[in-house]
């Protein structure tokens, strides 16, 4: 085992994901504690992973004063990033932090403060752009092969996205609302693919489907009418439930040091968000986009077609393949990405973590930074404001 020890600050899902990597990847490092208001989160992660050299942190200076500590995976709620992100750019550490950077500009440009001359690596977790079916798109689009990129089309379909109304990310509060929870990944990769500088954004959502219903909840195991329920989740039996069943123990310790249902009725939970809403971007060098977020679906995949003045191409992440065609011919390319997708986020999860970790002991520049994270944001807010106003929001934000 190596020297490079990392603190964990926030023991979530997404959290997982380095412990997972770490696991399969002991080269890279290992976790030498965590820090989490909840500490039993931490010891779950402990047992879990079996991570017998690993610390329960007291309190975050703790975690920050361990000299074996070289490095800080920041996976709290999204609102609570500003601390942790700050006070591991004082102590000297590299920093991964979970998108979004944060959910205000103003805890953004905090953060960005302690950063802009920092001597450590600060990535921003926007791994879609390590997925392989990203990868293959923007090569394509860089080689020229496409043209002049005119429009781009991104669309995320997720079914397992209903959850959230049982969840935090529920409310803006926490999240900022799915414009910045969700779709800042999305914003991330039309910013990248369209290489301008984001000048107007449209959107339009709606809470459609996941309304109060009457009879139903306030959870599933007081529901009068689960029975009849296809959102049902059955704490009881949690492994009949493929997404929420791998989250369940650490749910339920939460749930019982908090009081906060794990089972929350998706429909009658308190939530100031939406189900399925459409953003369009303007760019500044003549380029266009949109993208829409739906969780009332019945699959889970992100689909993106890029069109410009000589060709076009398009990818599929639940298929795992990209296809690229030429104007004014019978050109046709199909590239099946499916076995590079060996990890989550469609084998993005891997990527990027390998390209921190590298960026690290290489003083490489991350992939995603600070920069791109404030701009991600940047677009999310005006989205949301958008939807609230019906107006059409110019950037930068003032």
């Amino acid at each position: 085992m190596n020297d490079f020890g990392i603190a964990i600050i926030g023991a979530s899902r997404r959290s997982d994901t380095m412990f997972n990597f770490l696991k399969h990847n002991p080269d890279y490092g290992f976790v030498k504690g965590l820090y989490d208001i909840i500490p039993q989160r931490g010891e779950y992660f402990i047992n879990r992973y079996e991570l017998k050299q690993a610390v329960i942190y007291n309190t975050l200076q703790q975690a920050l004063d361990d000299k074996q500590v070289k490095a800080v995976f920041i996976g709290t709620p999204d609102y609570a990033h500003v601390e942790p992100a700050v006070e591991s750019l004082k102590a000297g550490k590299h920093i991964y932090c979970e998108k979004p950077l944060a959910t205000t500009l103003r805890d953004c440009d905090m953060i960005i403060d302690g950063a802009k001359n920092a001597k450590t690596v600060f990535y921003v977790g926007k791994n879609l752009r390590h997925s392989p079916v990203h990868e293959k798109l923007h090569e394509i689009l860089e080689s020229g092969k496409i043209g002049k990129l005119l429009t781009i089309e991104a669309n995320e379909y997720y079914y397992a996205g209903r959850t959230y109304f049982r969840r935090w990310n529920r409310l803006r509060k926490y999240s900022g609302g799915l414009w910045i929870t969700k779709a800042c990944h999305d914003f991330d990769l039309l910013n990248w693919f369209a290489g301008g500088n984001p000048r107007k954004v449209f959107a339009v959502s709606s809470l459609s489907y996941y309304k109060t219903k009457e009879g139903a909840g306030p959870n599933c195991r007081e529901c009068k009418i689960k029975n009849n329920c296809p959102d049902y989740y059955g704490v009881d039996e949690p492994e009949k439930y493929k997404w929420s069943s791998k989250w369940d123990e650490l749910d339920r310790i939460t749930e019982e040091t908090t009081g906060r249902p794990r089972d929350l009725c998706l429909y009658n939970s308190d939530k100031d968000t939406f189900d399925n809403g459409i953003a369009v971007v303007e760019y500044d060098n003549d380029t266009r986009a949109t993208y829409t977020v739906n969780v009332v679906s019945a699959q889970n995949t992100r689909q993106m077609r890029l069109t410009g003045t000589e060709g076009s191409v398009e990818g599929d992440m639940s298929e795992g393949k990209v296809v690229y065609w030429k104007r004014h011919t019978d050109t046709k390319e199909l590239f099946d990405l499916k076995d590079k997708m060996n990890s989550g986020h469609g084998g993005a999860d891997d990527q990027i973590l390998k390209d921190f970790f590298n960026c690290c002991h290489n003083n490489n520049k991350p992939k995603t930074g600070w920069l791109e994270g404030r701009l991600a944001l940047e677009v999310g807010l005006a989205a949301r404001e958008s939807c609230d106003t019906g107006k059409v929001i110019e950037l930068p934000l003032v």
